[in-house]
């Protein structure tokens, strides 16, 4: 189950542009201080980026996780099931109506 709900938030994951420029900061960040450290200081380093970096990792997947059944809770209580399919099939019928609608 675990791996799905990874898939799924792989697929409708957006990074916005802060995340972007807070991704080159910390790049820059880590060039500067990498270069003042001895082999040692700077394996270390490496391990606690590592290990932050798949805490953060799991902690956006269990983020995701939590989102995906807020979202089914609300939609258990709406009542209706929410189909993509369904919405992109509308609009497809509401282009083909203004469409139809110009031509005449």
């Amino acid at each position: 189950m675990r791996d799905y709900m990874i898939a799924l938030q792989r697929r409708f994951h957006i990074n916005s542009e802060r995340t972007v420029e807070l991704g080159h900061e910390v790049e820059a960040a880590y060039d500067l201080l990498h270069g003042e450290l001895s082999r040692e200081q700077q394996r270390l380093l490496l391990r606690f980026l590592d290990a932050e970096e798949h805490f953060r990792d799991e902690e956006k997947v269990d983020a995701f996780v939590s989102g995906f059944k807020l979202a089914d809770g609300i939609r258990h209580e709406l009542g209706a099931a929410y189909s993509y399919e369904t919405e992109d099939e509308a609009k497809a019928q509401e282009i083909m109506r203004q469409e139809w609608d110009e031509q005449s």
